[in-house]
């Protein structure tokens, strides 16, 4: 008999909507294979937490880090922690992209 998996507080439950997959075609070892479309069953699956324990503190150690030089400066609080976190905005969506800041925002709802 299988064991069941035990999934610590690293993992989440992600819930699969009922998905159609298309009719493909392709070949195999020479053969063209013709498969036929078919919907795939909603189901649950555990995922595994990546950023655990760390949702958006590292987007503030940086914006406080330029903050702190921005008030150096001369610049006012207010004025050096929305500078801050403008950059580290910017240093996010470049380091990640579009695409993939968008999934990273997703995970952190």
């Amino acid at each position: 008999m299988a064991r069941k998996k035990r999934y610590g507080a690293n993992y989440r439950v992600v819930r699969v909507k009922e998905t159609y997959v298309p009719p493909t075609t392709y070949k195999r070892n020479g053969k063209i294979i013709h498969r036929r479309g078919y919907t795939r069953k909603a189901h649950t699956r555990h995922v595994l937490k990546k950023s655990v324990g760390r949702s958006g503190k590292r987007f503030e150690r940086l914006a406080r880090h330029v903050a702190r030089q921005y008030e150096k400066k001369g610049y006012s609080k207010k004025r050096a922690e929305y500078i801050g976190k403008a950059t580290a905005g910017k240093v996010f969506w470049r380091k990640y992209g579009k695409e993939g800041g968008k999934k990273i925002l997703r995970r952190e709802r």
